[in-house]
């Protein structure tokens, strides 16, 4: 499927998590992670909209680092401080997991380690490590990449290392089923949106009232 497509379903797989009782707010960090988890399994090629966001996050990080230590040394902010106190073990093995399983993904080409169950765990696992609140939404979007990639006529190696590439050949990975499946993830996403601003269950009420008279 196109990158958009991933983007939409495995958003709305994540913001299905959120219950409906708190504010629309508590959206922002499940859509991140759906949107994350989405295309995370293209980062095993380079021309991927995945991999083309993965490189936009490493030049952020790095522009962000050596801006915060030129600051540190200059105006002396305390940031290296901060860090010290509050990025630990955790989160810096949980870094380098993540790196480690883009790499090997890369490494055995597209739909290969990175579109497997083990890929999806262990990734995962790391991002708990590193940003635990992102980690289930994460998932979420990264499985429901996987399931949307079952659908091509192209195999993937989904129990890898074990067995062949697996597919249900139902469609191709553009055309009419790929954009039918984009506007379903695009419609969902408003209406979770609009459930939790309250807008959603107003509008059906007044047309309900409307149609009573």
């Amino acid at each position: 499927m196109t990158g958009k497509t991933h983007i939409m379903v495995g958003t709305a797989a994540a913001l299905a998590l959120v219950p409906l009782s708190l504010p629309v707010a508590s959206c922002l960090p499940f859509a991140i992670g759906g949107v994350m988890g989405s295309l995370a399994p293209d980062t095993d090629i380079g021309t991927s909209e995945g991999s083309r966001e993965l490189r936009r996050v490493w030049a952020g990080l790095f522009v962000a680092l050596a801006s915060a230590l030129v600051a540190d040394a200059v105006l002396g902010t305390g940031v290296c401080d901060y860090a010290r106190t509050h990025v630990g073990l955790e989160q810096l093995a949980g870094l380098a997991t993540l790196v480690a399983v883009f790499a090997l993904g890369r490494a055995s080409g597209h739909r290969g380690f990175s579109h497997s169950v083990v890929a999806l765990a262990a990734s995962t696992l790391a991002l708990r490590l590193a940003y635990p609140l992102l980690a289930t939404p994460f998932a979420m979007g990264y499985a429901s990449h996987l399931l949307l990639d079952l659908l091509n006529k192209k195999d993937q190696r989904l129990f890898w290392p074990l067995g062949r590439g697996v597919s249900l050949g139902a469609c191709k990975a553009s055309g009419v089923a790929d954009a039918l499946l984009c506007l379903a993830g695009f419609l969902v996403c408003l209406v979770l949106v609009l459930l939790h601003l309250d807008i959603l269950p107003g509008a059906l009420g007044s047309l309900a009232g409307l149609r009573l008279r």
